[in-house]
């Protein structure tokens, strides 16, 4: 499956990407904005089924599959045998997947955070107060009051640094339509966000994501699954990345020897696997907690 540029990703990096100071956790500036009640600077700790997840290890390969057959494993009902945890496919393909259920939330906060936190590195910070510490994306919509909190994200570029365990990440969250994965239309009460991952600093995808939002007694619940070394170069303009040693990879010669160096930095699974499992699980669980307060108070702002 290849990915399809969207206008954002034809854009030059954001401005503040070599500009903006990297951080973790709020300084004296960061207090002083209106949504800073909010920040809290430790991580909750993940559901109990995660922990569980973890002492198990990886998961036999039988247990994932590809993203072409994600929608229609994801669309049916009921549950996987691995809704958390990691395996290894063949040919080195790895997949995780996490179950984030959540109290008092509606699928559709989601979809409004996807489409308000992506432009400033403040708001980015709340949802993983020890791993995000930078945040901007490749067009900023917050000015066109028009659009729906969708049209917000879906075909945007996130450029994100975060940490994924110790190791830090340079990334980029290119969303897209689920349909495009498979996925049907949304139903009212649920939602499914989809994108394509990469790296900032070169024209590189290395992995699918996707989080389905379904209705439950309580409020809803987080089905996320990523696809890792599913790798492709994609054809972005040099302006668009963040480092010259990126900006190779654009060139001919760049790309004849990029699928080799893809190759030789794929990741691992018992290194990845685990790392992404607890991030997504530490992530998801924390907002959910405070998502509806903070939806209420700033839905509908820029």
């Amino acid at each position: 499956m290849k990915y399809q540029l969207s206008s954002a990703d034809r854009r030059p990096a954001p401005p503040k990407y070599a500009s903006e100071p990297r951080y973790l956790g709020y300084r004296s500036e960061d207090e002083t904005r209106p949504f800073a009640p909010f920040f809290e600077p430790r991580v909750a700790p993940v559901q109990s089924h995660v922990v569980e997840a973890l002492a198990y290890g990886r998961f036999p390969a039988e247990f994932g599959y590809t993203v072409e057959d994600a929608a229609r494993r994801m669309s049916a009902p009921g549950y996987e045998s691995m809704e958390t945890g990691y395996c290894e496919l063949e040919g080195g393909r790895i997949q995780v997947s996490v179950l984030t259920r959540m109290p008092g939330v509606r699928a559709e906060m989601w979809d409004w955070w996807f489409g308000w936190h992506g432009t400033d590195t403040a708001r980015y910070k709340l949802w993983h107060p020890e791993a995000h510490y930078f945040s901007a994306v490749g067009e900023d919509r917050t000015a066109d009051r028009t659009l729906s909190d969708r049209q917000r994200y879906i075909g945007n570029v996130s450029y994100v640094d975060e940490y994924l365990g110790a190791d830090k990440s340079q990334l980029t969250v290119r969303f897209l339509e689920p349909t495009k994965l498979g996925f049907e239309e949304s139903r009212s009460g649920s939602t499914v966000i989809a994108a394509r991952g990469g790296l900032s600093p070169a024209p590189v995808a290395f992995a699918w994501l996707i989080h389905q939002l379904r209705p439950t007694e309580e409020g809803c619940e987080m089905r996320s699954r990523f696809f890792v070394n599913d790798t492709e170069l994609l054809r972005l303009p040099p302006a668009s990345l963040t480092s010259k040693e990126g900006a190779f990879l654009t060139t001919p010669v760049g790309r004849a020897v990029g699928p080799g160096l893809l190759k030789s930095r794929a990741a691992k699974a018992d290194h990845f696997g685990p790392a992404m499992v607890m991030h997504c699980a530490q992530e998801m669980n924390h907002l959910a907690r405070f998502l509806p307060a903070l939806h209420e108070a700033f839905v509908g702002t820029p």
